[in-house]
């Protein structure tokens, strides 16, 4: 059976195909609208500026492990707050708000269990998010937000504003403890993603994978897991080499993976069948995109194909994944963004790309498969 619907925390045993899931995102996108439009305006407004009460709320109660603690049944406020070091008036007070949110459960007795949303909170769940919630509710992110006027003004990037370096300098080489969270987390999310892509996008007469930009392997060990005649090379910065090496022992792929340390903007290495670039494009600007999609295609085979695994920016008043994930963009990089289907063609155009197909993944994201224009 597939792993996808415990991945997902479906209560089906099979994954609806893409266009169930549109539809059902399109209702829900209804709803909410509907929603707002009942709703006094200020209210709507109101509504908006709490959010970031949900972002620390959840930051505190997994910093807590209120997840964890719980895991084994429900337990009082009391005995949380003494577990957890904390309060017992303001964590009953926490987890009151939380479970309004739909996340935890509360007894008639008033004892805090988990729901099915907490339980991807423990730090022990194969599918976990905990790295999401600690990533984007930590201290040094919030500062980054802070600046983030800096950035709408035209003022310059919020994280140089915020930090005195770009983003990745700051996760890679100022605060290590940073780049823990910020590369656990974006292994969370490719985990997710590099399951769906190896169910739903065709591998078939696929040899050699390169991973280009892959961070610490998870996505090239799920492939290499799932497809186990295929050989797989991560190319990333050098600093990434000892987090790859403990991924690919821990699922039994250290002996079909190779990590080449370099940069994607210089060379990647040449003849793969298939090169990946998972959430890659959307941290850099068009010319850089178009810089390392250039390098890639200079290393392919005519036999190789490229697949850009991004969002993209629906058209419409209509919210979408990637609609927010722009603003994390702007927020948290100088010139990346999420694009929309015709913008990501004037890349593969600019690029001397040929887009062969477009597969939508359970999770909407797209797969573009590239290969290189001929004349």
């Amino acid at each position: 059976m597939s792993e996808i619907p415990r991945a997902l925390g479906l209560p089906v045993p099979v994954v609806p195909p893409p266009a169930v899931t549109r539809a059902v995102t399109a209702a829900r996108r209804a709803l909410g609208r509907t929603h707002d439009r009942m709703t006094a305006p200020f209210q709507v407004v109101l509504e908006r500026m709490f959010g970031v009460i949900d972002n620390k709320a959840l930051f505190v109660a997994v910093d807590l492990g209120i997840p964890d603690l719980v895991a084994g049944g429900p337990q009082s406020a009391a005995d949380l707050a003494r577990s957890a070091g904390a309060e017992e008036d303001a964590l009953n007070r926490l987890l009151r708000y939380l479970v309004s949110r739909g996340v935890f459960r509360q007894e008639r007795d008033g004892r805090y269990a988990n729901n099915a949303a907490s339980e991807f909170l423990r730090a022990d769940h194969p599918w976990s998010w905990r790295s999401w919630v600690l990533f984007f509710g930590s201290p040094w992110n919030w500062d980054i937000w802070k600046s983030m006027d800096v950035r709408i003004r035209g003022a310059g990037d919020a994280v140089v504003a915020a930090h005195g370096c770009d983003f990745f300098t700051f996760v890679n080489e100022v605060d290590p403890s940073a780049g823990v969270d910020f590369n656990k987390a974006m292994a969370s999310g490719s985990r997710m993603q590099a399951l769906l892509f190896a169910e739903h996008y065709d591998l078939a007469g696929v040899r050699t994978v390169c991973d280009v930009g892959g961070g610490s392997g998870s996505v090239l060990a799920h492939i290499l897991t799932t497809f186990p005649a295929t050989r797989g090379v991560l190319l990333e910065l050098p600093s990434l080499a000892d987090d790859a090496a403990r991924v690919f022992d821990a699922t039994g792929v250290a002996d079909r993976a190779e990590f080449a340390p370099g940069d994607f903007f210089e060379s990647v290495p040449g003849g793969c069948d298939l090169y990946l670039l998972f959430s890659v494009i959307h941290d850099w600007g068009d010319d850089d995109c178009v810089a390392i999609l250039r390098t890639i295609a200079s290393a392919m085979t005519p036999g190789s194909r490229l697949a850009v695994v991004e969002p993209h920016v629906e058209r419409g008043a209509a919210g979408n994944f990637a609609k927010a994930s722009d603003m994390l963009m702007l927020a948290l990089t100088a010139a990346g963004r999420e694009r929309s289907l015709a913008e990501f063609d004037a890349l593969w155009r600019r690029a001397d790309l040929t887009e062969r197909r477009r597969v939508v993944l359970p999770s909407l994201f797209d797969v573009f498969e590239l290969i290189v224009a001929r004349p």
